[in-house]
């Protein structure tokens, strides 16, 4: 139970600091092919955040040295976006994905989140989230009410939108 808590917390914590964020309880990895475009290695965000990044199948695994909390990610290429689409999750399929934007570059990578992404769904996606706090305009996430059905359509969607986006973190490699 406590480890279930502390993977929680993991997701929580990143997601709060990433800033706007899609959740969904689906598995987009049922639907699209994962691509692996990262490098793995180690990569630092400032002097205390730094992650370790390897492959783990079809996906990475994320440790971070400072929290000691491991979680996955995936990167899927969708025709809307023209980086990647980043899925971030904790192998427990209770606890919610996150979805964000990714960005390799050449000195690591850049995690972009849609501006006050709550504010700013259209009003055709609107009525696919599930109500309550996490879909208040004074929250910067939204979650996905039905996630086999909506996740990618959603996400697709505000991807097409054409919605202004800015980088939430970006890590550089370490040597």
């Amino acid at each position: 139970m406590l480890g279930r808590v502390c993977r929680l917390m993991a997701v929580v914590a990143v997601a709060l600091q990433l800033g706007a964020c899609i959740y969904s309880d689906y598995d987009l990895s049922a639907t699209l092919k994962s691509e692996l475009p990262l490098k793995p290695g180690i990569f630092s965000k400032d002097k205390d955040n730094v992650v370790e990044i390897r492959r783990f199948g079809d996906a990475y695994r994320v440790y971070n040295r400072r929290t000691k909390l491991t979680a996955y990610a995936r990167a899927y290429k969708i025709p809307e976006y023209p980086d990647y689409l980043l899925q971030y999750y904790v192998r427990n399929k209770k606890e919610p994905i996150v979805y964000l934007f990714l960005k390799v570059t050449d000195k690591g990578f850049d995690v972009y989140t849609i501006d006050k992404l709550a504010n700013v769904v259209p009003e055709h996606l609107a009525k696919l989230l599930k109500p309550g706090p996490n879909n208040s305009r004074s929250e910067n996430e939204i979650t996905i009410a039905n996630g086999k059905r909506d996740t990618l359509y959603v996400i697709r969607e505000l991807a097409r939108a054409g919605l202004k986006m800015s980088v939430a973190e970006s890590y550089e490699r370490r040597p």
